[in-house]
């Protein structure tokens, strides 16, 4: 069985039965790329266009953010409104051209309860496209597990393309309501990045050729603090390298032994200050705190290392305080103030995560540690992209040849060839 849409006198939707070839038919059908229509017979009449998410922040930066830059040059005047989870807003809140609207995926659930997270979206899509007709509004789908990867519709059937009853085969069909990126088959023979790929993929269903990078806007009082914080940090020229060693869990992508400690020992040995994330879960805070000892036993200038720690609760008075100087601030908070940390820093560092597509996005120079991974296209699909240098640091860590002073080794040689352009 799959779901089928027609609407109701009031044009809600109802949800009926259909054959399972139908719901195939549609996928396939969904991933033939083919252009839209021309961008000036359809910029007009759109009045908002609903972004799907893709769950992770990284995904969500380095994927989700290049289609709503596209979006917003594509149709002036449209609003965008991008569907996801709750962090969203604080890495595109200082947009004023995008609102959000929420729906949660669980991520950690069941088969069931995750497909049910289809039917929070479907009410929210049904509200955002409330009073809206054909051509005025866009869906646009980047192979988000929201939809179980173009699997389920959410698109509506419209009654008034076929007579007085939906259309028989409004599943089969591509709808101009509704583009889907194929992120996973998309252009597979060629080295590029998933960043690289979807401006790439826009260009095609658009019609016109616009190098789009993926871009973080992030709130203005986030900036501002973390600014400001960073300021009392800066001594001289040393720079000011932001680090995250967070890995989502998937303890795959970490470099082992002593390879986190050593890193930030030698860094702060070599004149640089440390922006640490505090990181997530009781296994990641626990490695930080190791790394914060290891590093403020360190003599330096004859004195310790001073590190400071700043959460949610303090942050409001550090931001006034005469707080000595820190050559380790440690952030133990949200994604947004994070974020802006890593935006006023001058390196980041980190395993593959959100951390390293933020940097990218925001303009800093990024070094991607990148461990875990299945085959040499995943480092490619997976790379940093932005306008600023990345530069990637594989550490085969299944086969065990991820040695931690040898990627250590990698890491520095980056840092300085980095920090001489």
């Amino acid at each position: 069985m799959i779901i089928r849409f027609a609407h109701d006198s009031n044009g809600r939707h109802i949800i009926g039965a259909h054959n399972s070839s139908g719901l195939i038919a549609r996928a396939e059908k969904l991933r033939e790329v083919s252009r839209l229509t021309e961008p000036g017979d359809r910029a007009d009449n759109v009045q908002r266009v609903i972004v799907l998410s893709r769950v992770t922040l990284g995904a969500d930066v380095a994927i989700t953010s290049v289609i709503i830059e596209r979006m917003k040059l594509s149709f002036p005047a449209a609003e965008i409104v991008l569907v996801g989870g709750t962090k969203a807003p604080e890495l595109f809140g200082g947009d004023p051209r995008v609102r959000f609207k929420e729906v949660g995926y669980r991520r950690a659930g069941t088969t069931i309860e995750r497909l049910l997270t289809w039917i929070d979206l479907l009410d929210c899509v049904r509200e955002l496209t409330d009073g809206l007709t054909h051509g005025e509004y866009l869906i646009v789908d980047p192979d988000t597990r929201l939809t179980q990867l173009g699997l389920m519709p959410v698109e509506r059937a419209d009654a008034t393309l076929s007579g007085s009853h939906p259309r028989e085969n409004a599943l089969t069909t591509h709808p101009l309501e509704y583009l889907f990126f194929p992120s996973r088959e998309y252009a597979s023979g060629t080295s590029q990045s998933l960043s690289e790929l979807t401006s790439l993929w826009l260009d095609e269903v658009l019609g016109e050729s616009v190098t789009t990078y993926p871009r973080v806007s992030l709130r203005g009082d986030d900036v501002q603090a973390a600014r400001d914080l960073l300021n009392r940090m800066r001594c001289g020229s040393r720079p000011i390298i932001a680090i995250n060693f967070g890995v989502g869990e998937n303890h795959l992508k970490r470099v082992g032994g002593d390879f986190e400690s050593s890193l930030v020992a030698r860094l702060i040995q070599e004149g640089a200050a440390i922006v640490l994330d505090k990181g997530a879960g009781e296994d990641e805070i626990s490695r930080a705190d190791a790394v914060i000892a290891g590093a403020t036993g360190i003599e330096l200038g004859g004195r310790r290392v001073r590190a400071v720690e700043i959460n949610e609760r303090s942050l409001a008075g550090a931001a006034g305080s005469e707080q000595p100087e820190a050559d380790i601030l440690v952030w133990n908070g949200r994604i947004g103030m994070l974020a802006a940390l890593t935006g006023e820093s001058d390196l980041y560092i980190g395993y593959d995560s959100a951390g390293q597509h933020i940097a990218a996005a925001l303009g800093v120079k990024c070094i991607d540690v990148f461990a875990g991974f299945s085959s040499p296209r995943m480092l490619e699909r997976w790379r940093p992209t932005g306008r600023a240098e990345t530069r990637i640091v594989a550490a085969d860590t299944l086969s065990g040849a991820g040695d931690a002073d040898e990627v250590v080794a990698k890491v520095l040689h980056h840092v300085h060839e980095m920090s001489e352009r």
